[in-house]
């Protein structure tokens, strides 16, 4: 498991495929959510040597590793395998798929915090110079306290990698577990039962304003 699920998504990257890696902290596990797609008309027009390269390939990462369980999806745009796997805290810092592509990891964690430091290079990618991107986002229960990600949505928290960016581009964010974190992605949606009760609102006051006159 360690090293070949880039080693597939290296491979993929190759053929000009894309890869999102999803990662949410819970208050027991840590869950992996690992996605490799292609655009669909790629996929539909791809051979038939293509396709047996891609599933031999697949099923020899596969073999052993069975605890990862493995979905393929498929939209009108993208078609790609997802894999899903729930660590423990303890497994994370031996097992984790980001370690693998930086030389220094650090995580450390206890019942306040936890904290991600990594080295500045993303040594996986020198392997794929015609890649797109490897999208690695992060999420929590609770508040993300700190990062340097790219991008700050809410409590989501993502870094873009690309060949531009791989060699300056650590991975750091620390988790506040003494802070439950606010959906801070979701906007109010105004309802219609707030609107009526807003032109109820408005409409009283009018007829208190006319009321008000004609007494006058």
């Amino acid at each position: 498991m360690k090293k070949n699920i880039f080693l597939i998504i290296i491979t993929l990257l190759l053929t000009g495929c894309s890869a999102r890696y999803d990662i949410y902290f819970s208050d027991k596990n840590i869950h992996d959510n690992i996605e490799i797609y292609e655009d669909s008309t790629i996929i539909n027009n791809s051979t038939e040597k293509m396709n047996d390269e891609l599933n031999t390939l697949f099923l020899d990462w596969e073999n052993g590793h069975d605890y990862y369980e493995r979905e393929l999806y498929a939209t009108d745009k993208i078609t790609g395998y997802r894999y899903k796997y729930d660590f423990t805290y303890d497994e994370y810092d031996a097992m984790s798929h980001l370690r693998k592509c930086y030389e220094d990891f650090e995580f450390t964690y206890d019942n306040s915090k936890v904290k991600l430091v990594t080295s500045d290079e993303f040594l996986c990618g020198t392997y794929y110079p015609n890649a797109k991107e490897m999208v690695i986002s992060i999420e929590s229960k609770y508040e993300i306290s700190s990062s340097n990600a790219d991008e700050k949505e809410g409590n989501t928290h993502t870094w873009i990698i690309n060949k531009e960016n791989y060699k300056e581009h650590p991975i750091i964010f620390e988790i506040n577990k003494n802070t439950e974190a606010k959906d801070l992605n979701k906007r109010h949606r105004i309802t219609i039962k707030e609107i009526l009760i807003f032109l109820l609102f408005i409409s009283l006051i009018i007829i208190l304003i006319k009321r008000k006159r004609r007494d006058k």
